[in-house]
Order: structure tokens, then C-alpha cells, then sequence
């Protein structure tokens, strides 16, 4: 097992999922409109406690696999996630409807990380049993959030 490649892999993966954190809590608190109840409390609140959920995991499987304290240090998780965040319109400025359309282009972008993580560590031989898991049961968990999300904006967006 190559500890750099993974290393790299998984630092990439918990940045990544504090900034989908963070746009998704901010996308929270500033939804409104008719779909608001819908929206704040059950769309985007599920996703970022996914996240948070998803942060946890990520944080403690790099530890353990990497044998390094050094993958939680905040100021590295925060730093990534706002150079992460740079490619992202800011929830706060958007209408309700773009807020879906947005959060709807990251999940997608999570999966395909996601995704393009598993496969590069696989080819690698960094995949370890256990992360492959953690990384399937994402994918899963976030495919579901892609669907929800389409099912949002699908009527507004002429479906």
C-alpha cells in the first residue's frame, strides 16, 4: 500500500466533504419560497448531516489507515474545502431554484470524486476492504441525494 497516494486520495475526499458540508448547511439556512419547509428541513438538512456523518467516518478511516493525526487538522480540512468551495456559487445568493440546481451539480461532482477515488485506489492496490465499503455506502447514500435533487428541479426546468 502506497501511504502518499492514499494519503492524497483521502485528504482530497475530507476536504471535499467539509465543503459539501458547508454549502449544504448555508443552502439550509437560507432556502425560502414555497418548497421552504420541504427544502429546509427535510432536503438540505438530510444532506449536510449526511456530511457531517460522512466527515466523521472519513476523518477516523484516514487515521486508521494512514496511522497519521495530521489528516484532522482543521486548518488543512478548511483550507481545502474553500479552494473547493471557489467553484461553487455561494448559496446565499442564489433564488430557491438555483439553490437546487446547484446543490443538484454537487452531488453529482461528490459522486464522480467518489468514484474516481475508488477507482484510482483500486488500480492501485490502496483500497483497503473497509474503505471500499465506506466509499460504496457514500456513493450509495449520495446517488439517493442526486435523485431527490433532480426530483426537485425537474418541473421548473421544463421536465
Amino acid at each position: 500500500m502506497d501511504n502518499d497516494i492514499l494519503k492524497t486520495a483521502l485528504v482530497l475526499y475530507i476536504a471535499m466533504i467539509k465543503a459539501m458540508h458547508s454549502w449544504f448547511h448555508a443552502a439550509h439556512h437560507v432556502t425560502r419560497g414555497t418548497g421552504f419547509s420541504g427544502d429546509h428541513a427535510l432536503l438540505y438538512s438530510e444532506i449536510y448531516q449526511a456530511y457531517e456523518d460522512n466527515l466523521d467516518g472519513a476523518i477516523e478511516k484516514a487515521i486508521g489507515l494512514l496511522d497519521d493525526q495530521g489528516v484532522a487538522d482543521p486548518n488543512s480540512i478548511l483550507t481545502g474545502a474553500c479552494d473547493i468551495l471557489r467553484d461553487y456559487k455561494s448559496p446565499v445568493t442564489c433564488s430557491s431554484m438555483e439553490i437546487a440546481i446547484h446543490g443538484l451539480k454537487a452531488e453529482k461532482d461528490f459522486v464522480a470524486l467518489t468514484e474516481q477515488i475508488f477507482k484510482g485506489l483500486e488500480s492501485t492496490g490502496n483500497l483497503s476492504l473497509g474503505l471500499n465499503d465506506f466509499l460504496a455506502a457514500a456513493a450509495n447514500q449520495h446517488e439517493t441525494f442526486v435523485y431527490k435533487l433532480q426530483q426537485r428541479v425537474k418541473v421548473e426546468i421544463g421536465y
